[in-house]
């Protein structure tokens, strides 16, 4: 009996070890997840919006998951260096992205081969309206004191140069909806190429170009300090933040646009890896302290769940094509 009971204990220990190595989650060495840094990737500059959210919500995150997440700025490539790097990594929930609108159209502009269908959302956190800035002198100097006026002087002064993103970004196409809304045509204006907003506005403020488009909130801090002049937001009402600009609807002119941010992860990623991710980042879109930042900054908060997050990526893959045929940059 006593060799009996010998061999059944030496069979259950043998069992439960067959089992600790083949049962996921049981592994010797496999530890929970995160266990080390993440790196949150971002396509875009240095101090731009889509910067400032990546390093805020970087810091939250590292707190909630007890973890560091570190924010590297892969720029290039007008966004496309960045996604792919977001996309093409491993997926393992050790490098993430803060996806931007530009993942719509990289495949259509044929930029890159990367799309929503390479990427899982995470999470949707942010939409921003787009907006029409110029640099005071300018304002004073030609007399534009809203949209309209801006886009007469086009009409008479055609060659004006803008920035504000990469070509065939969203405040790019921003500003050929607005142009075409208004009867003018895409020529009529210089788009310069650059690595985001922040750049955009550094021209601009040296007077090397002569508007930018991109959301009001990326240029708050000019905003309020008068160094730069907004003439509009393609918003469908006044911002809360800045109820002072108006609206291009206002300018007579039909026309709204806003950009999007989101954390998406590669397509293979573990399901429990996108939910443990998600639910630190819906406990921070939550949060008092995350909410009264971005309305401080003058973000706009807009939350979808993963599986809405991927719908609404899908759509927009789709929306961003037809605004690209419209504003004449793909057949």
């Amino acid at each position: 009996m006593r060799v009996k009971a010998t061999h059944t204990v030496i069979l259950v220990m043998s069992m439960l070890l067959i089992f600790g190595l083949v049962m996921p989650g049981c592994a010797p060495g496999q530890a929970e997840y995160p266990n080390k840094a993440i790196t949150l990737v971002c396509p875009w500059g240095a101090g731009g919006g889509t910067d400032r959210i990546s390093r805020y919500l970087g810091d939250s995150l590292s707190a909630e998951l007890g973890q560091p997440v570190a924010v590297i700025n892969k720029t290039g490539g007008d966004g496309a260096v960045g996604h792919g790097a977001g996309a093409l990594a491993e997926p393992d929930g050790y490098t993430i992205c803060i996806s931007t609108w530009e993942l719509s159209i990289l495949e259509h502009m044929g930029w890159s081969d990367i799309s929503y269908k390479d990427v899982r959302g995470v999470a949707l956190i942010n939409k921003d309206a787009a907006g029409l800035l110029v640099h005071p002198d300018d304002a004073a100097a030609n007399g534009w004191e809203d949209a309209s006026d801006w886009i007469e002087y086009v009409k008479k002064n055609p060659g004006l140069q803008v920035s504000g993103t990469g070509t065939g970004g969203v405040w790019h196409v921003a500003l050929l909806g607005m142009l075409a809304e208004a009867g003018v045509g895409p020529e009529e204006v210089e788009w310069l190429p650059s690595t985001g907003a922040a750049e955009g506005i550094t021209w601009l403020l040296g007077k090397h170009i002569n508007a930018v488009t991109c959301s009001i909130v990326e240029a708050g801090p000019q905003i309020e300090a008068g160094t730069l002049i907004p003439l509009a937001t393609m918003s469908a009402e006044r911002m809360p933040r800045f109820p002072e600009i108006p609206t291009l609807h206002e300018a007579g002119i039909d026309w709204e646009l806003g950009a999007w941010r989101g954390i998406t992860v590669p397509k293979d990623t573990p399901d429990d890896v996108v939910q443990t991710l998600h639910d630190a980042i819906k406990k921070i879109l939550d949060s008092k302290d995350w909410q009264d930042w971005m309305s401080g900054q003058g973000f706009g908060q807009l939350y979808l769940s993963s599986a809405d997050f991927d719908t609404f990526m899908a759509e927009d893959y789709d929306a961003a094509q037809r605004l690209l045929k419209a504003g004449g940059l793909i057949q």
